[in-house]
């Protein structure tokens, strides 16, 4: 019974993950980042650009440093097996999102393996997709999420070496630290912290402290590896170092704040839900017991404190973004559902039989509606309808690679950029004349209509014309 109990929770889990990520993923349309992303590695595939060298358009960013390269040529890999179609991307944090899970799923097993609490390995992932900035990063193609694959799998090889006494797990951690690193920079370094925490809950030996000494000589002998293998990759590093990091930590670009605390604040506002369960069951403990025990249970307080040095860096900078903590989200759920876990089965043993057939029931229904939705939104339009619609037009009336002329307003408008480089490798440039002009619907250009004539598509959002002959 209590395997039955189990599978069935993992269908509610399922049927969550399905409703939640699904219908959107088969729709088109994302964030601005997330079409840039897909730009770049779909260029990268097409042979614009290269690994060390991405490029974005030929008139914004033609060399395209502002993050390192592991993502776009991870991504382009996809868009050569599966092409150029919307969904390719779709299918990369598709993917993201599953590695995660298993991630999260093998930390869980590493403490609970032998014990009851094993076959609970649903409980943190359900937690997990309970985040709503989870859900929302996966189905934007951000690269936290590639970065998150990284840091979590690291964590969990560290762990395992350190729990098994096996230094050899420690070389699959290493790379995976630099993985991290060259996915999305410095932010993913932190799993090289935890042979530290682990010593400093589990009490620290010789053994221990050899093991983080020896983690960070693995990571800095990695490292340079990759430099001896890819010389190429210190000018991209050097780059994004210049032109990304030390502007950000300096507040000197894209300044998103005024207080290096709202980190903590969006932190909090997405954890609503886990920290609702913390206190409640804390109170029952409290209750009965007479005392809390969260911060006694080591389980919880080497994620927790993972999950602290995974997110609390940021506050460094103003430059802060809520899904900046993506890749943090899964340490704070292991630790929360480490100490609920207990009180938690307790009150999933005792339920009745026909409660647990009413949760199959809508488990069921959850999953038949999530099918459903995927297959009835498929191509269809989650955000920018009117806008990709015109895009896929020009893009399919001019050549690729076309530089386009444009006015000064249409050139800042980003996702614009993006989408016209996702779906035809199209730029636009407000500076030059070109063959082509992009205007706005119902804009009137001065001199327009003696050098350029309006081409035959029926645009909704903006008027494509050619230049005369």
């Amino acid at each position: 019974m209590q395997m039955k109990r189990n599978s069935l929770f993992w269908i509610v889990t399922a049927a969550v993950f399905l409703c939640l990520l699904i219908p959107t993923l088969v729709q088109e349309g994302m964030f601005l980042d997330g079409v840039t992303y897909s730009a770049i590695s779909r260029n990268m595939a097409n042979g614009y650009g290269s690994f060390w060298n991405p490029h974005y358009t030929n008139t914004l960013y033609s060399n395209f440093h502002e993050h390192p390269p592991l993502v776009f040529i991870i991504q382009s890999c996809f868009f050569k097996v599966f092409g150029d179609a919307f969904y390719t991307e779709r299918i990369f944090s598709l993917f993201n999102a599953i590695l995660t899970t298993i991630g999260i799923i093998l930390c869980w097993r590493l403490f609970t393996d032998k014990t009851e609490l094993k076959e609970y390995d649903w409980l943190p992932v359900l937690l997990w997709l309970s985040v709503p900035m989870v859900s929302w990063t996966y189905k934007n193609n951000l690269l936290e999420n590639t970065m998150g694959v990284f840091t979590i799998f690291a964590v969990f090889f560290i762990l395992k070496s350190l729990i098994e006494n096996r230094i050899v797990f420690l070389l699959p951690g290493s790379v995976l630290i630099v993985l991290a690193f060259l996915s999305k920079g410095i932010t993913g370094i932190f799993p090289i912290v935890v042979p530290i925490l682990f010593a400093f809950i589990y009490k620290p030996n010789r053994y221990r402290i050899l093991y983080a000494v020896c983690l960070i000589l693995s990571t800095v002998i990695v490292s340079y590896l990759f430099v001896l293998l890819f010389p190429e990759l210190t000018n991209n590093i050097t780059s994004y170092l210049h032109q990304q990091l030390l502007p950000a930590l300096n507040n000197q670009r894209e300044i998103t704040t005024s207080n290096r605390f709202s980190i903590i604040l969006n932190l909090v506002l997405e954890l609503s839900f886990p920290i609702i369960l913390v206190v409640y069951f804390a109170v029952r403990q409290w209750q009965k017991d007479g005392k809390v025990v969260f911060l006694m249970d080591k389980r919880s307080l080497i994620f927790l404190l993972i999950a602290l040095c995974a997110s609390m860096p940021l506050m460094i900078s103003l430059k802060q973004r809520r899904f900046y903590l993506i890749p943090s989200i899964p340490f704070y759920i292991l630790s929360v559902s480490f100490y609920i876990a207990p009180f938690l089965k307790e009150k999933l043993d005792v339920l009745s039989i026909s409660t647990l057939k009413w949760i199959k029931r809508v488990s069921f229904t959850a999953l038949s509606i999530g099918l459903i939705l995927s297959v009835s939104q498929f191509g269809k339009f989650s955000r920018d309808g009117d806008k990709l619609t015109d895009i896929y037009s020009i893009a399919r009336t001019i050549p690729e690679g076309t530089v386009i002329s444009t006015t000064k307003e249409l050139w800042g408008d980003w996702s614009l950029e993006a989408y016209m480089s996702r779906i035809g490798n199209l730029s636009l440039d407000c500076d030059n004349k070109h063959e082509y002009l992009l205007i706005e619907n119902n804009t009137v250009e001065p001199g327009v209509p003696g050098e350029y004539e309006k081409m035959n598509l029926k645009l909704t959002k903006y008027v494509l014309l050619k230049r005369n002959p």
